[in-house]
């Protein structure tokens, strides 16, 4: 028997075709991506028979390529133009999204045999309701195929011919109460509320004995990392009417496994291969999956069949692996997480899908490389958890742990498309009518679908290494029956994991406290904030959702979503409607900060130099007194990591994959050995967060005025443990009124390199935030700091040399800066395009950007593009900084 393994480039679903040995069964498992057309209903003629067997071509049919929405097939196929500048998303009628919607798609059978084949249709996401027809033959109604987190398992077999064949989707749009995804004040509502094909639909062709939804358990020794093991299981199905014997057999590598399964007709069984009874499971020095930042995120495959004399039926191949998840309250009632016996400072951003749930495999694998890169090891799917496996796959290649759970969407009335009856004095209650600690009050069936989505999404998911925790609500949590039946499904299909009851703060009858915490802020707050506060949102616990609130893109980002007309003055209706929703429908707060501390910008471009400095500024202290005050603080997420549209808030890179300051902020305080500034305490430390300890290295700090004279300098060794962090220095008082300093931070190892660095700007005149006021998203400045002084530096003149070198697919472009002066070179950007005046090239790959140089300082940085993305030329490198004597490019 040969096996043939084909992986698509960024396809998720892996299609196995197997041949030889006198077999004539094919296995397959595709997608139906490509070829697809769709109508509305109200716009084309004929019933569901007609429109099977043939389609008026003068009818409004459009091109789409699943998964996607109907509203975001009509924009890829030109229906809908320039959606995203100014307000044109607001202009597209809902009317027309009011019905269902056809989609149509033809597939081909080769050689088909019903007598001996299984053909089936896999439905992975549908938003809301559907009917299914193959060939004209009716095969799922809406009355079973309803719900969009539900997968279903569709038999046409007998409906499906040799040749070619037809597939028709009857989609209904989702009604008011139906639990479907959203982005709630997070981003604009499409006006077809996202109703569509949002995952993929598969094609999966096997003998009359299949093999479904295999698992991977794997166990690690905790205490001796050498020693693990995996069971293993998979569902065998007996699709024919007369019972059988098979062999189900699996390798590993170089172990294999085998059983022989005796199954009634019609008869679905779990088979299970445990440790005990198959020894060779017991792995030793097994490679084990780390997240970022703590070793290699290794992966094994599992290969399975199922055999029925001598004729392989069906077979599967999953990627796994080995690691051990344990979670804990820790003595101040606070959940923190262990990898394989090593704690974990969660460093995470909550991630966003495309507003019309397109399939962007390559916009993907950028936004993951960008995670990584910024040394993030986390990231938190909330509500609609991407559109097939490649994002998971992803997750699992590059280290990066996941907590995946459902949406706030469903916790509140007004998202479930509910009136709203809050009464006199209610309006800054958490908590309105129709929604108690449980959320919106549920009805039993609705607890049974919500517990079937539950299952159905643990079923699909539960192989990747990468989750760490299964979160049963965000705002709320679910009610003590629902959470049962939670638990149970975990029990039965995923004993690997533990339930969180909760993303936010509540205790549970059932589970406990969720240790959790989900305080705030969502809105600009200042460095300090970070390290002061000890009631809110500051770093202590497990911060599940939080953030310093809106970033800015740079310019160019900006012109492509703001018309001509409303670029300038920014605080104006067009730039609030790319902002966020309700509290978050203005930059206010952050636009009044920017003001005060850096000086009213002069015009657009000020503006976003400005905005990457605040940026940059707001982003770093949040995660760095995360790391600096482990193990008191366990976790914290970045409310958020990316963005489902073009806008100005919760976003370390915007929707066009253009990195802002907060972007290089994170990647800074996320660096695995770091040296850090304390904005409270005005206290230095160094962290590391490696599973390494190391020696003799050395600590240097120098401190700056404003007109770069060094006034305070000190140098330190410093051993330190694994996972450790420790305070080494303090920093003196800073002198004058109104003045700026600069503080110079690094981190050398023995052999005199620097292995991380830091600089800060630092006024005399200081944040102050006014604790008597509080808001459920911010906490209020009585006092902002001063940092005018900036827009009066000394001018610098820098020296530079770029050399370009090609690896493969990519250009690396190394750039060496060198400041002759004797002032600081402040904050300067870099940024890659094809020339002189063309646009940014993107996604881009740093090593580091908003550098700023001491006098007489050397840095290089370097990064890395796509050559496709450069027109396959040497691209040039712009420079521009807050001190410059001018902007320049190196041609």
């Amino acid at each position: 028997m040969q096996k043939i393994i084909l992986k698509l480039s960024f396809i998720a679903v892996t299609a196995l075709t197997l041949a030889g040995c006198g077999s004539k069964i094919k296995i397959e498992d595709r997608a139906l991506r490509d070829g697809w057309l769709i109508a509305a209903s109200k716009e084309v003629a004929g019933d569901a028979k007609a429109l099977s067997e043939n389609i008026n071509p003068a009818d409004k049919w459009y091109k789409a390529t699943l998964p996607t929405t109907v509203l975001g097939a009509l924009v890829d196929a030109g229906e809908y133009k320039d959606v995203f500048m100014g307000k044109n998303l607001e202009k597209v009628p809902r009317a027309r999204f009011e019905n269902n919607w056809w989609f149509r798609n033809t597939f081909t059978v080769d050689d088909f045999d019903a007598q001996k084949e299984q053909l089936r249709l896999l439905v992975e996401g549908i938003n809301y309701r559907a009917n299914f027809w193959v060939n004209g033959q009716q095969i799922a109604t809406q009355d079973t195929l309803f719900g969009a987190f539900r997968q279903f398992d569709l038999d046409i077999t007998k409906a499906a011919k040799k040749g070619e064949n037809t597939l028709l989707v009857e989609i209904f749009p989702p009604k008011v109460r139906d639990f479907y995804m959203g982005y709630v004040d997070w981003a604009p509502t499409p006006a077809d509320h996202f109703m569509g094909i949002y995952r993929d639909i598969r094609l999966k062709r096997s003998g009359k004995v299949s093999l479904n939804a295999p698992f991977v358990a794997p166990d690690v020794d905790t205490k001796d990392l050498t020693k693990a093991s995996v069971t293993i299981s998979t569902e065998v199905q007996n699709h024919g009417s007369e019972a059988k014997t098979v062999e189900v057999s699996g390798k590993i590598e170089d172990i294999t496994f085998q059983k022989t399964v005796t199954l009634a007709p019609n008869e679905r069984q779990e088979v299970k291969f445990t440790p005990q009874e198959f020894a060779q499971l017991n792995l030793k020095n097994p490679r084990l999956w780390w997240p970022n930042g703590l070793g290699e995120p290794a992966l094994y495959q599992l290969e399975l069949e199922v055999n029925e004399q001598g004729t392989v039926q069906d077979a599967q191949s999953t990627k796994f692996g080995v690691r051990k998840i344990e979670t804990a309250l820790n003595d101040k009632g606070v959940r923190g997480y262990k990898v394989n016996g090593r704690e974990v400072l969660i460093k995470s951003g909550g991630w966003v899908d495309d507003l019309f749930l397109r399939y962007m495999p390559e916009k993907d694998a950028a936004q993951l490389r960008y995670v990584k890169e910024m040394n993030l090891n986390s990231l938190r799917f909330e509500g609609i958890w991407g559109n097939n496996h490649h994002l998971y796959d992803l997750c699992d290649e590059n280290g990066i742990l996941l907590m995946v759970g459902w949406s706030c969407q469903w916790e509140w009335p007004d998202y479930l498309g509910m009136e709203l009856k809050i009464k006199p004095g209610d309006e800054n209650l958490p908590i309105n009518e129709g929604v108690d600690l449980y959320a919106v009050k549920l009805t039993p069936q609705e607890e049974i679908l919500l517990s079937n989505y539950f299952r159905d999404q643990v079923k699909w998911l539960r192989n990747h290494p990468s989750i760490f925790t299964w979160a049963g609500g965000s705002d709320a949590m679910p009610k003590p029956s629902l959470e049962k039946m939670y638990q149970e499904t975990l029990k039965k299909y995923d004993p690997t994991r533990e339930f969180l009851v909760s993303s936010g703060a509540f205790v549970s009858t059932i589970s406990g406290s969720s240790g959790m915490k989900m305080n705030g802020p969502y809105e600009y707050v200042p460095p300090v904030y970070w390290y002061e506060d000890k009631k809110l949102g500051g770093a202590y616990g497990f911060n599940s959702e939080v953030g310093p609130g809106p970033q800015i893109p740079p310019v160019e980002s900006i012109k492509k979503m703001i018309p001509e007309a409303d670029l300038w003055p920014a605080d104006n209706p067009m730039w609030n409607y790319h902002s966020g929703r309700k509290d978050f429908n203005t930059m206010g707060v952050y636009l009044k900060a920017l003001n005060n501390k850096y000086g009213t910008p002069t015009d657009l471009d000020d503006l976003a130099m400005k905005a990457q400095l605040m940026n940059y500024e707001a982003i770093r202290p949040m995660f760095e007194a995360h790391v600096i005050n482990r193990p008191t603080a366990t976790g914290v997420v970045q409310w958020m990591l990316n963005s489902p549209w073009p806008e100005f808030y919760w976003q370390l890179y915007d929707y066009y994959l253009m990195p802002t300051g907060a972007y290089y902020g994170t990647k800074k305080a996320g660096q695995p050995l770091n040296v850090i500034y304390d904005y409270f305490n005005r206290t230095l430390h160094v962290s590391n967060d490696t599973r390494a300890a190391i020696k003799g290295f050395q600590a240097e700090v120098k401190l700056l005025d404003q007109t770069s004279k060094v006034v305070f300098e000190q140098k330190q060794t410093v051993d330190l443990a694994e996972n450790t962090v420790q305070k080494w220095a303090q920093l003196p008082a800073l002198q004058g009124k109104n003045q700026v300093y600069f503080l110079s931070l690094k981190l050398k190892n023995a052999a005199g390199q620097v292995v991380a660095d830091n600089f800060y700007w630092l006024p005399t005149k200081t944040d102050e935030l006014d604790w008597k006021q509080y808001f459920w998203f911010y906490t209020p400045q009585k006092q902002y700091a001063d940092f005018t002084a900036l827009n009066t530096l000394a001018k610098v003149k820098l020296q530079t040399e770029k050399t370009v070198k090609e690896q493969g697919d990519e250009y690396e472009v190394a750039v060496k800066l060198t400041n002759p002066s004797d002032k600081v070179a402040f904050f300067i950007e870099l940024e890659l395009a094809k020339d002189a005046k063309s646009a940014a090239i993107l996604p881009v790959f740093w090593t580091d950007n908003y550098v700023s140089l001491l006098p007489g300082e050397t840095k290089t940085v370097s990064v890395k593009c796509y050559k496709k993305d450069a027109d396959n030329k040497a691209p040039a490198v712009r420079v521009k900084g807050y001190n410059l004597e001018s902007a320049f490019v190196m041609p």
